[in-house]
């Protein structure tokens, strides 16, 4: 069977590359300025597609809400743990924490219990991400508290999972994604302006590093990983959406490889190979999960035969 759908693996591939993109952008601007000039970009080009598809929608309270945690407070938080000089290992090893949480709180949230398989396939997905970091990991002269930015950076990403996959169950007429990505980057840059103005100064070393940052991240990272991940979390039960996380060092990693030339130690290709087999034991899991409501309904006349 296929681990992953192309949906998911998409999705996957355009999140990681905003790791990318930030570490491009952060030695040339500040963390508010330039997801500020990030977001402008964003709105300039959703108002376009948006127009075409006559979609324009008011926001309702929980687009406004996801939008506040998963573009603003997420990505300050991991902006500013880049800025203030934590490694991608240290920031990857504490957003692996976040399909722990989510499968810890889906079943009182969400009703999508978990069984045994799946919580296997979490601590083993777990382990592998724990193999990868200590491959890369280096130690660094880092203040304590800035490893408190990602942490609040996972609890934002698992409220936004819960929050949203919970609203789509509640109220099935969500506004189109690309109407909610607007207004969330609406939402984030009145949030950004005051605070670029007041300690950046909306400074900025313009050239085509920065405009490539600017570019990326506003199109194939808050367009098209963003929304892939809207469609997801309305599509798929949230704990398997949460555990895409654990791809997220490794694979981050190997494009920093690509790109930069990043040495990938060894360990780092074990800490993949263990994130697969836990994937897919989750993924099995919900293969599972998925023929039994074939063959007993929720709504069976006779449960007790299933």
């Amino acid at each position: 069977m296929r681990v992953f759908k192309g949906d998911e693996l998409l999705f996957l591939l355009l999140w990681c590359s905003g790791y990318i993109g930030a570490k491009l952008g952060v030695p040339v601007a500040g963390t508010f300025t330039l997801l500020l000039y990030r977001f402008l970009v964003m709105m300039l080009v959703v108002a376009v597609i948006i127009s075409v598809r006559r979609e324009w929608r008011a926001p309702d309270r929980n687009t406004l809400l996801v939008g506040f945690f998963a573009h603003f407070v997420w990505l300050v938080a991991i902006f500013k743990a880049f800025e203030f000089g934590l490694n991608a290992g240290s920031v990857a090893l504490i957003a692996a924490l976040q399909p722990a949480l989510t499968a810890s709180v889906s079943p009182l949230l969400l009703g999508e219990a978990n069984d045994a398989l799946r919580w296997c396939g979490i601590g083993v997905g777990f382990v592998g991400v724990l193999v990868f970091v200590a491959g890369d990991m280096n130690l660094s002269g880092t203040a304590l508290w800035v490893y408190g930015l990602p942490l609040l950076a996972t609890f934002c990403l698992t409220f936004v999972t819960v929050w949203g996959r919970r609203a789509a169950k509640i109220d099935q007429r969500d506004i189109p994604v690309m109407t909610a990505l607007f207004w969330h980057g609406l939402l984030a840059a009145l949030c950004l302006a005051p605070l670029a103005w007041w300690f950046e100064g909306f400074a900025a070393a313009w050239g085509g590093q920065l405009v490539f940052a600017i570019i990326w991240l506003a199109i194939p990272v808050s367009i098209g990983a963003y929304g892939l991940m809207f469609y997801l979390i309305r599509t798929r039960d949230a704990t398997r959406i949460s555990a895409l996380q654990y791809f997220v060092p490794p694979v981050t990693m190997m494009i920093a490889w690509a790109v930069f030339g990043e040495a990938l130690a060894g360990l780092g290709f074990l800490g993949l190979f263990i994130t697969s087999v836990g994937f897919y034991l989750m993924s099995l899991s919900q293969r599972r999960a998925n023929q039994r409501q074939l063959i007993c309904p929720a709504d069976s006349a006779s449960p007790e035969k299933c």
